[in-house]
């Protein structure tokens, strides 16, 4: 038997069931090393020697020594109410969380909850993410708006192997950042099949009837993979205006739909506003039968007055820079 299987049994005592070999953990999480050593030995190869290997070696740094190593504990990670002693730390802009296909669904109801652990357990990068959640299937990742979150009064903590934890993540700040490639051409071949159905439109253009049915598809696959679907097609150089029109007015019922969702205090649709504006303006700004609608758009996205208000979308530097991440350079 291996040092990885040795770890894992001994993640499982440190964090959930120090019972299982007849140990206990102090308050702060600790473990003496002569009865851990002992416990696990009845099943695991174990002695002092590899313990300390294992604890060296370890990818994910699970393991801490006291000074002495006469105790050792997990850092983080546990279902049983210890105080492993975690720093309160200010977070970064924006941290990670990866998880598995199959929990999208509570996510994007709940926000990100520590189920059984003591915390909600959050990555630097979008890599790291990655990995974690591929432990659980499928993975997918969200971003995480951690800054927003101390601004209002959110508590963060960086454990000793420089993972960030904080006790919950409401809806509000999270958004999905990854999305699998093969679903993203499904959604794009279905979004393509139905703009071709003119016989859906009637003779105005404010008609919605293909925008509509292109948004119902956010009930298959979901709102956030729908968008990126959407990006997909302004990002095509091939689409006609009819088609980059269209996703406007899609972008337009989903705005509809909150307006609905916030009467019957249900979850609202989140958008990526930055990118929105920033592709519809690049694609429609000489169609001028869009000019209202894409205003519209920009108004109630950025909370703007309608009417009076002077702001410019194409002189937005923001805007300007999101365009150029997408390779779109204005002349």
């Amino acid at each position: 038997m291996g040092l990885s299987e040795t770890s894992k049994y001994m993640s499982l005592i440190l964090r959930h069931k120090p019972e299982t070999i007849g140990i206990s953990l102090d308050e702060y999480g600790w473990a003496r090393v002569d009865e851990l050593i002992v416990g696990v030995a009845k099943t695991h190869e174990l002695n002092m020697e590899i313990l300390e290997e294992i604890v060296r070696t370890d990818n994910k740094q699970r393991y801490s020594f006291n000074e002495d190593k006469t105790l050792i504990r997990a850092n983080q990670g546990h279902s049983i109410p210890v105080d492993v002693e975690l720093e309160k730390m200010s977070p970064p802009k924006y941290l990670y969380h990866g998880t598995g296909e199959k929990f999208r669904e509570s996510i994007d109801e709940q926000g990100l909850i520590p189920k059984s652990r003591l915390y909600v357990h959050l990555s630097v990068d979008i890599e790291t993410a990655v990995k974690v959640g591929s432990r659980h299937g499928r993975p997918i990742v969200y971003r995480v708006w951690s800054g927003r979150m101390q601004k209002d009064r959110y508590e963060f903590y960086k454990s000793a192997n420089g993972v960030w934890l904080t006790k919950k993540v409401p809806t509000q700040y999270i958004k999905r950042e990854t999305f699998d490639a093969k679903e993203l051409k499904l959604i794009v071949n279905e979004i393509a099949e139905i703009l071709r159905k003119l016989e859906l439109d009637d003779d105005s253009m404010e008609d919605t009837s293909r925008a509509d049915v292109i948004f119902e598809l956010s009930k298959k696959y979901s709102w956030e993979a729908l968008q990126q679907g959407l990006f997909n097609i302004l990002l095509d150089d091939n689409r006609t205006g009819d088609d980059y029109y269209q996703i406007a007015l899609v972008f337009w019922c989903a705005l509809l739909e909150n307006e609905t969702r916030k009467k019957n205090g249900q979850t609202k649709l989140k958008f990526k506003k930055k990118t929105i504006i920033a592709l519809l303006y690049y694609r429609l700004r000489e169609f001028e039968q869009a000019e209202n609608l894409i205003w519209s758009i920009t108004c109630d996205l950025y909370h703007l007055d309608y009417c009076n208000s002077e702001y410019e979308p194409m002189k937005d530097e923001k805007i300007i820079l999101k365009l150029e991440q997408y390779g779109i350079i204005l002349k």
